[in-house]
């Protein structure tokens, strides 16, 4: 089977800016400013829609529920890892989100961990990773009037090629000026305890249920992509259940399936993905789906790439 595509679920935020729009090439206005994509979501809020191969037109969730080990492979998920496209023309609410458990029991949904690779990042721009406090009623007091990221929020610096990992229950926000693509799970479940004035709903009792006020990001650096860097792989982020490695490609490099599907996402470059079916070719941001099936792929070209799999159960 030929690497999957999928129509992208948009949405405009009231933070979004211009630079999805302006890497694939489609209209955007301040109102639809199309500044998140969900580039491959099954989650019944965010659904794609397969573009290509024996599914064409089924969303993703429907091909998975017929095809979950042609696509899925050897996975007890309902649902593949997420990729999401975000451009923070401003800063994002302050967030918590919920581990399996509590997700499970209070919102019938799947937890959430999340992390970010930083395509670009305008000087000095910021994200929020963590407490500055374990005051827990400190912390209280400032939801309460909404200045909690002002007052508490651990700012990180962050550049392009920079991989942020945000396990569940820690506190953080996007910054203003920083354009990434998120890898995560299988969740969607988001507890907003700030959102600088904006006036959108705010969740804190559920997010000081789930808040792990020592919790810290991890940071690691692999600088600006840029052509003719050598070839090389380096593990971006290990969120235990899932990995996404940093894969700098100049020429071809083979990989095996080894059971379990991957999802590839171009960070830098044109990529070509390719299968014993058919190929695709992904430009900046734009990602694709390899099925299980395939058993073997290939990348080529010379761009950089997320390699995001699944890890077996028993690691």
């Amino acid at each position: 089977m030929d690497p999957l595509l999928l129509e992208p679920y948009y949405v405009s935020p009231v933070w979004g800016g211009p630079r999805i729009a302006q890497a694939r090439g489609i209209a955007w206005t301040n109102e639809d400013n199309h500044g998140e994509s969900f580039d491959v979501s099954a989650h019944p809020s965010t659904m794609g829609i397969v573009k290509n191969g024996p599914y064409a037109g089924q969303t993703l969730a429907q091909a998975l529920l017929e095809h979950h080990g042609e696509l899925l492979g050897a996975v007890p998920d309902d649902a593949p890892l997420q990729i999401t496209s975000m451009d923070a023309a401003e800063t994002l609410s302050v967030q918590v989100h919920p581990h399996e458990a509590y997700a499970q029991a209070a919102e019938g949904d799947h937890g959430k961990v999340e992390s970010w690779y930083i395509l670009a990042a305008e000087p000095g721009a910021t994200l929020i990773g963590g407490c500055t406090t374990r005051d827990t009623q400190a912390l209280r007091n400032a939801a309460a009037d909404d200045s909690i990221g002002h007052r508490y929020g651990e700012r990180i610096a962050v550049q392009e090629g920079d991989f942020v990992l945000i396990p569940e229950g820690t506190m953080h926000a996007l910054g203003r000026g920083i354009f990434a693509v998120e890898v995560g799970s299988l969740g969607n479940t988001t507890y907003r305890i700030c959102d600088w004035g904006r006036g959108r709903q705010l969740h804190v009792d559920k997010a000081f249920d789930v808040l792990k006020a020592a919790n810290k990001p991890s940071v690691r650096h692999f600088g600006a992509y840029r052509d003719g860097l050598p070839a090389c792989e380096h593990l971006g982020v290990d969120a235990g259940f899932f990995k996404s490695y940093v894969v700098d490609i100049d020429g071809q490099r083979g990989f095996s399936c080894d059971g379990r599907y991957a999802v590839i996402t171009c960070v830098g470059g044109t990529a070509c993905v390719t299968t014993p079916d058919g190929s695709v070719e992904l430009g900046l941001t734009a990602s694709c789906l390899v099925p299980a099936c395939a058993r073997t792929y290939a990348i080529s070209g010379t761009c950089r790439v997320l390699r995001s799999v699944r890890t077996p159960e028993e690691s």
